[in-house]
């Protein structure tokens, strides 16, 4: 649609939702609401060329990053266009998932039912003795069989929607980003989480678990063409329990470097989904549907203000 076209009909809706809030019909909310949803529908229907590049990053998170499936769940319904996904860690597992095409249905099974052996075959008692007292890391193997047994044996450039995950070379310190190759290796290898699964061998590079170098993406989304980002961060609240175990700390250790990390992360995104997932432990499945729920509500509640921001950015692109 031409300038002058969406010109008189934002005038045309202006001058009849003034019109109603005079005869008391609307209220400014209403008036408000009606203006956007135009708006916004506009926007969602114009051409890939003619409006800002969209990039969606998901941050890490363990158990609480099943936030992540609640908060897409509300953006797709949205209907807001995605043209470019990363994500560190659980928002690597969910992201590179839902950019592959896994239905709704799916994700929402997997927090239903999650299940520890999706992820190592170690993880049983035998396991977990071989690990305190044999100083025995897990094995990650069987999660990228999990993987590639829900998305298929593809590669990121298969992929519906253009993805890229971060990891980490224990070895030297460096950023690995994997945006080609099998997509399930470069899953296991974000969540590769360090003292727990032992180092993903691949090229040269022991990997683990990207959210020790980038806990949120963002620049990376950036890099891969995104002009318009929006960040979906799984915010802990670490004020309300204190670590008892080994493994706790080792957690809260890792979650307490990604805070630091996403402070940065933050500034760089055009707009924060933050879903306040207070004290969900990343590493207990029997809370992931609650951090699926919260990380619906987080997105719904924060609908509105996404949109304005998106169409406030968006101007030069809608008015051509």
């Amino acid at each position: 649609m031409k300038f002058y076209g969406i010109r008189i009909i934002l005038f045309a809706l202006s001058f009849l939702a003034v019109s109603y809030a005079q005869c008391g019909v609307i209220d400014d909310k209403r008036e408000n609401e009606i203006l956007r949803e135009f708006l916004w529908q506009e926007f969602v229907s114009l051409p890939k060329d003619k409006r800002p590049k969209i990039g969606v990053t998901l941050s890490a998170g363990g158990v609480r990053g099943f936030s992540h499936i609640g908060a897409l769940e509300v953006i797709k319904a949205s209907a807001l266009p995605i043209d470019y996904m990363s994500g560190t860690s659980m928002g690597c597992i969910v992201g590179s998932m839902f950019a592959a095409g896994v239905s709704q249905a799916r994700l929402l099974d997997l927090a239903e039912n999650p299940k520890l052996s999706y992820i190592s075959k170690d993880l049983t008692i035998l396991g977990v003795i071989k690990y305190v007292f044999g100083n025995r890391l897990f094995s990650s193997e069987r999660f990228q069989e999990f993987i590639e047994s829900e998305i298929g044996s593809i590669y990121y450039e298969d992929l519906n929607i253009p993805f890229a995950c971060v990891s980490a070379d224990i070895k030297t310190g460096e950023k690995v980003v994997f945006n080609s190759g099998p997509v399930a290796l470069g899953v296991r290898a974000s969540m590769n989480l360090p003292g727990i699964f032992a180092p993903v061998e691949y090229r040269q590079r022991y990997l683990v678990d990207g959210g020790v170098v980038d806990y949120m993406p963002v620049d990376l989304v950036k890099e891969m063409g995104a002009d318009w980002v929006l960040a979906i961060f799984s915010l802990p609240d670490y004020s309300k329990s204190v670590p008892t175990t080994i493994l706790g700390y080792i957690i809260r250790t890792g979650d307490l470097r990604g805070a630091f990390l996403t402070e940065s992360s933050e500034k760089s995104a055009n707009f924060l989904i933050e879903s306040r997932v207070g004290d969900i432990h990343s590493f207990n499945p029997g809370e992931s549907l609650k951090a699926l729920e919260i990380g619906a509500k987080s997105a719904y509640g924060s609908l509105d203000q996404m949109k304005d921001n998106l169409l406030l950015y968006s101007v030069d692109y809608v008015f051509k």
